[in-house]
């Protein structure tokens, strides 16, 4: 069983350090110590996603002082955080809009954003590199879940992949407008029946510069049903239990991996090569 936090707070742009206290703050009076607690917060929490150029003064590379302090955090709770920073490559330079989920023993997982949006509204590429790792699959507390970022949502080979690496609970964090709602009310439930897996979206919330953010935080059981939903449009905690092991029991009614074949991978990359254009 695992207790999961969608912790919907809006951060303080350009101050990691606030964002951070209030989480150290949330953790000393929420986690039970047991080792099930997973603390998730939205996407680019720590710096804020709206910090624009300031993301690039304050950018941090993994051995930086913020993952130091997020694995104290979950060292002295016993849990596992999962949150989004922007996260500067030690050996390039180059800035990474990155998810990483920290346990006890620090790092255990990080996925830099491949799919980044830059249009409309969106200008992700101008401080980001682009993501060209594979979505990693980890184990919180014997629980095998795959980690993944907003936008990577809209594509549905990511979350496939992860499935095919054996995960059974699947994380998106996420900074989506009001504009987006639908589409994320939408795809998130959609990845969760076509992967027979939980999905968990925690998302931001607030207005900057006149662009607001919706909150909505929600988990989806491996059937499509929303078992847990925090408040739009203003800052919610919410905390549920979730039973990965029903997983199995799920597929075994809805057998979605036996009858995953090698020609829907394969027609997809001879479609892909043959097909695809850039705009």
């Amino acid at each position: 069983m695992l207790r999961v936090h969608l912790i919907q707070y809006a951060s303080r742009l350009g101050d990691p350090e606030y964002n951070i206290d209030r989480l150290r703050n949330y953790a000393k009076a929420n986690c039970r110590g047991d080792g099930n607690d997973v603390l998730i917060t939205p996407e680019l929490y720590i710096p804020g996603y709206m910090s624009r150029d300031l993301l690039l003064q304050i950018a941090e590379p993994l051995d930086g002082k913020s993952i130091g302090e997020l694995t104290e955090i979950a060292r002295e709770g016993k849990c596992t955080i999962i949150t989004g920073i922007a996260e500067r490559d030690k050996d390039t330079g180059v800035v990474y809009n990155s998810a990483v989920a920290i346990g006890e023993n620090g790092l255990m997982a990080l996925y830099r954003k491949r799919h980044l949006p830059s249009y409309g509204v969106f200008d992700e590429s101008r401080y980001f590199g682009v993501g060209r790792g594979d979505a990693p699959v980890f184990s919180m507390n014997g629980t095998k879940a795959g980690l993944a970022i907003c936008y990577d949502a809209f594509y549905p080979e990511v979350s496939r992949s992860l499935m095919l690496k054996g995960a059974r609970v699947q994380v998106y964090i996420s900074a989506a407008p009001d504009m987006s709602r639908p589409h994320f009310e939408t795809f998130i439930r959609a990845r969760a029946m076509e992967n027979v897996s939980f999905v968990i979206y925690v998302n931001t919330i607030g207005q900057y510069d006149g662009l607001g953010f919706f909150g909505g935080s929600f988990i989806v059981d491996p059937l499509g049903e929303v078992v847990a939903k925090a408040k739009y449009y203003e800052e919610d905690t919410v905390v549920a239990e979730i039973d990965p092991g029903l997983v199995d029991n799920y597929r075994s009614i809805r057998p979605i991996l036996k009858d995953y074949t090698w020609d829907d991978v394969r027609y997809l990359l001879k479609n892909y090569r043959s097909g695809y254009r850039v705009y």
